[in-house]
C-alpha cells in the first residue's frame, strides 16, 4: 500500500466514524430509539476497533525503518493512541441510556483526536513516500576527496 492509498484509507474511516458518531448523537437525543441506538453504537464500536488496528499497522508499516524520526514517531503515535484509545472505551461500555448521557462528551473527544491525527500523522505532507523514504532511510554520509 502507498502513503497516498494509506492515508484516503485511514481518512474514509474517519469520515465513517464521524458518520457513526453523528448517528449515535442524533439517536441518543431522541425518546424511544434505544434500540436504534444500541445497533448504531455496536457499529461504532467496531468501527472504531477496526480503525485503532488499521491506523497502528498501517503507519507502523509505513515508518519502520533505520531512522530514529520513524521510530519516535511509531512510539509517539502508539503512546498516544492506548491513552486516547482507552479513554474512548471507557466512555462507549454499558447501555444506549449510559452511553446516551456520555455521547456528548464521546463526540467532543473523538473528533478532536481525529482531528489532530488528521494535522500530524495523516497530514498530507506526512505521509508522502518521499518524505517517508527520508526518514526511514537516515542520513546520507557524503566522502570528500
Amino acid at each position: 500500500m502507498t502513503p497516498e492509498q494509506a492515508r484516503l484509507q485511514l481518512l474514509a474511516q474517519h469520515d465513517l466514524l464521524r458518520a457513526l458518531l453523528e448517528t449515535c448523537t442524533r439517536l441518543a437525543r431522541i425518546a424511544g430509539r434505544e434500540a436504534e441506538l444500541d445497533t448504531a453504537l455496536a457499529s461504532l464500536r467496531e468501527a472504531l476497533a477496526a480503525h485503532n488496528q488499521a491506523e497502528t499497522a498501517v503507519i507502523g508499516e509505513l515508518l519502520r525503518g533505520s531512522s530514529s524520526w520513524g521510530k519516535l514517531l511509531i512510539d509517539r503515535m502508539l503512546e498516544e493512541h492506548v491513552a486516547e484509545h482507552a479513554a474512548f472505551w471507557e466512555l462507549l461500555p454499558g447501555t444506549s441510556a449510559e452511553v446516551a448521557l456520555r455521547i456528548d462528551e464521546l463526540a467532543d473527544e473523538l473528533g478532536a483526536h481525529m482531528a489532530a491525527e488528521e494535522r500530524t500523522f495523516l497530514a498530507q505532507g506526512t505521509l508522502r513516500k518521499n518524505v517517508i523514504h527520508a526518514r526511514t532511510q537516515g542520513p546520507l554520509i557524503t566522502r570528500s576527496k
